[in-house]
């Protein structure tokens, strides 16, 4: 589904006169918002180099998103991490210039493995329509609940915006328990 396509069947559900832009402004939240809830996690390859301990990694990596980093057979740990020791394999990532810090730099030419989960990058806007969300196709169903269920509290309608809102955060709350990693950390 597109924009167009979601916003088109939200009015329907809930009749408005909310503007075309407050709706993709919506949608954006929306958007980001599926993936502080649902999970969905993606694999990040790179070659290591030896003595090198930066390494630039793609925009749509984020610190707290991280989940496990391995270079060749070593685990690093998050220097977030409380229980992370003095003489550990360790890791830091500067969200602003996408760059990973890695302690002790390898020591030869390795495969770095980088897990990390999803996050919504698009910001929706009505001058494109057709956009399309960054959450799974099957899942684009559930931003038609979540745009009704804010057009009904613009319309002050709270019985039916809470209607739609636990239907949204039922399918999320599956969605999540369908991508759930195993506990690495």
């Amino acid at each position: 589904m597109n924009i167009q396509q979601i916003i088109t069947e939200a009015d329907i559900l809930v009749p408005n006169d909310v503007p075309t832009t407050d709706k993709a402004v919506a949608l954006t939240g929306i958007n980001q918002d599926f993936f502080n809830v649902v999970k969905i996690p993606k694999i990040a390859r790179f070659t290591s180099v030896a003595a090198q301990g930066d390494y630039t990694l793609s925009s749509d990596v984020r610190q707290k998103n991280i989940d496990l980093l391995m270079i060749g057979m070593f685990r690093y740990m998050s220097m977030d991490s409380a229980a992370i020791t003095p003489r550990q394999n360790a890791f830091s990532f500067d969200d602003a210039s996408h760059v990973l810090s890695v302690w002790p730099a390898p020591y030869g030419t390795l495969e770095g493995f980088l897990r990390y989960y999803r996050i919504g990058t698009t910001n929706f806007s009505a001058d494109n329509l057709s956009a399309i969300p960054d959450a799974p196709e099957e899942y684009h169903w559930t931003y038609v609940l979540a745009l009704a269920a804010y057009l009904a509290n613009t319309q002050d309608d709270v019985g039916k915006a809470a209607n739609y809102e636990d239907q949204y955060k039922a399918a999320w709350n599956v969605a999540a328990q369908n991508y759930q990693v195993g506990d690495s950390k």
